[in-house]
């Protein structure tokens, strides 16, 4: 297993119908009145108007190389549908290799030997685009291990919640109903077949396609929304789970494809979008993909990462993103998880049980662990009749409030409401 995995598999423990290993990795309202509005028909999301290039593409073409981005990648967008085929038409005369596109998002991935060609269209065609930048490398939560962390069973903070998560967040109930006819989209490594899932009614879409295994993040995150197994139970059994996989065997992704995958989940039916991955940058054909979804109701759940700091990762730093933060059993923040100012929960994420590749249970910790729990109780809730946008005002409403800032566990600790 590579370093990059995003939650560290704690221990093992052998279930009578799984087997089990050991590993280390380390890799960022109230019910409705009414009744549910019907889905609008997918149309194109609205790219909105930037400064075109102008004269000089230089300053745009230096954001190329920020820390974080993929080296000698960019992400365009294109005034018009009619621009971006243009566009690439002739980017092979350019010296430009077109990796993807998205005609909704009206976006093309690039890569570039080195950028003149680039930034002579850029000159030359000035009035096609409404933005040039970086596409950011999107990883699962690094989870970084302090020289001081000795308990490798409780990595992440004092108390781990092993099989009681669920219990401290008032889902403790018997639910196999939960989550009935609400569709989560899990946009992650991918989900694998597990014990735990074998109930489940799943579809997969595989955008990566590069026929690298499954690194079994994807399998742990769907374990914990809907599995129903002994070993493992997710909050909403009976959701079905759309599997989106965008990242590699390493865990990696990308800008552009973690934009297209929200846009085509929105497109398929979710209500609910788990991303337990984040980049270092946005852009603004992400905040565009998190718009489109948003305007059609879609609770976007997304990880605040690991990595110690005092920014969100993005998606979930995003304005309407549901942004989760790890706590341990004494409600405690996890060492790891990551603060901000826009921070809108914590949920268990230290010491949890989940299932994981080839028939696998683990014990993790990571925010990737508490936001598929948190996309859980969104996806249950939805069921009852709760109306999308409201979610995220409800669920501030009844969180259980912690010793921490705001800062580092939002409004608290995440509760099912009754």
């Amino acid at each position: 297993m590579t370093a990059s995995l995003g939650w560290l598999m704690l221990e093992s423990r052998r279930s009578p119908a799984l087997a089990v290993t050991a590993s280390h990795s380390i890799p960022h309202k109230s019910p409705a009145t009414t009744p549910m509005p019907q889905p609008r028909p997918a149309s194109a999301p609205r790219v909105p108007d930037a400064t075109p290039a102008g004269p000089s593409a230089a300053p745009q073409i230096q954001t190329l190389h920020v820390p974080g981005s993929l080296p000698n990648e960019a992400l365009l967008t294109f005034r018009t549908p009619e621009a971006l085929a243009a566009f690439r038409d002739r980017a092979s005369v350019l010296g430009l290799e077109v990796l993807g596109y998205d005609l909704k998002l009206r976006s093309a991935r690039v890569r570039f030997r080195d950028t003149r060609g680039l930034e002579s269209d850029l000159n030359a065609h000035a009035d096609d685009y409404t933005h040039v930048g970086p596409n950011y490398l999107v990883r699962i939560p690094a989870l970084p291990e302090p020289a001081t962390q000795t308990d490798t069973a409780n990595a992440g903070g004092r108390e781990p919640f092993r099989s009681q998560g669920l219990d401290m967040i008032g889902a403790a109930a018997n639910r196999s109903g939960w989550g009935q006819g609400v569709t989560v989209a899990v946009i992650d490594s991918g989900i694998a077949a597990h014990p735990s899932l074998k109930d489940a009614q799943i579809t997969h879409i595989d955008l990566v396609n590069d026929g690298s295994a499954i690194n079994g993040h994807g399998t742990a995150m769907a374990s914990l929304i809907a599995g129903n197994s002994e070993s493992v139970g997710g909050v909403a059994p009976a959701a079905k789970l759309l599997d989106i996989r965008v990242a590699d065997t390493n865990g990696d992704s990308n800008t552009a494809l973690l934009s297209s995958a929200i846009v085509k989940a929105t497109d398929l039916g979710a209500r609910v979008i788990n991303i337990s991955l984040g980049s270092a940058g946005s852009s603004p054909v992400l905040e565009e993909a998190v718009r489109y979804a948003q305007s059609r109701n879609v609770v976007i759940v997304a990880a605040a990462g690991n990595e110690q700091q005092t920014t969100l990762s993005m998606p979930a730093g995003m304005s309407g993103v549901l942004s989760v933060g790890a706590v341990d059993a004494t409600g405690t923040q996890a060492y790891f998880s990551n603060s901000g100012p826009g921070l809108t929960l914590a949920a268990p994420g230290v010491g949890i049980v989940s299932g994981y590749a080839e028939n696998k249970l683990v014990i993790g910790s990571g925010t990737s662990q508490a936001t598929a729990i948190t996309s859980g109780v969104v996806a249950s809730l939805l069921a009852r009749g709760y109306y999308g946008p409201n979610i995220i005002p409800l669920l501030t409403r009844t969180a259980k409030p912690l010793s921490g800032s705001t800062e580092a566990v939002g409004a608290g600790l995440i509760q099912l409401t009754k």
